[in-house]
């Protein structure tokens, strides 16, 4: 009996070490803490929301090898985003922009590209891409108040931490772009039909 309890406590002992290790955690990234600047005041315009196409609502960190085939898409393995990529510039904008009055404006940002892009192993770029619409109070869009931002920066090194720089600063001035449509628009005037 003695020798059988041993041997038990031996197998379950060496047993233990046999289990799978956890593996490594996915590193996750977001676009860091909001620079300190004066928000962006717009009177009567309000982010109404931000969406993305398909293939970037979900939290893969994506990139490119344009060198090799453009058109394929990858995504880090041992990198992640915290959120979805609209989620994350949804919140991104709405802490940049100060809505003034009551909003008689919306605006609606779709995602279109968010990607790095690698032009060699060594040298790869941030490339984003919003189209932007604004619609009255009541929801109505119309045609000749949509615009299509695009920015690209590169990234200082060839891995995800590179990438999500260059994201960042892309993201950034993709919705500079958007800001400055959206000032010269007229949001407190109503469309004619």
């Amino acid at each position: 009996m003695k020798r059988l309890t041993i041997a038990i406590l031996i197998l379950l002992l060496t047993g233990c070490g046999g289990l799978p290790k956890v593996g490594q955690q996915a590193a996750l990234y977001d676009f860091g803490i909001t620079p300190n600047e004066a928000p962006i005041a717009i009177p009567q315009l309000r982010l109404a929301g931000v969406d993305a196409a398909p293939g970037l609502d979900g939290n893969d960190m994506r990139y490119r090898l344009a060198y090799q085939n453009p058109a394929r898409v990858f995504a880090y393995t041992e990198s992640r985003w915290v959120a979805s990529p609209d989620k994350l510039l949804a919140r991104r904008f709405e802490q940049r922009l100060q809505p003034t009055g009551s909003a008689q404006c919306a605006l609606y940002i779709t995602l279109e590209i968010f990607d790095q892009v690698f032009d060699t192993p060594e040298s790869s770029r941030g490339i984003v891409r919003l189209h932007a619409s604004l619609a009255d109070g009541a929801g109505r869009h119309a045609a000749s108040r949509t615009m299509l931002a695009s920015a690209e920066h590169s990234a200082t090194t060839a891995d995800a931490r590179g990438g999500v720089i260059a994201l960042t600063a892309a993201a950034d001035d993709a919705f500079a772009q958007v800001m400055d449509w959206a000032r010269g628009q007229a949001c407190g005037t109503k469309e004619k039909s």
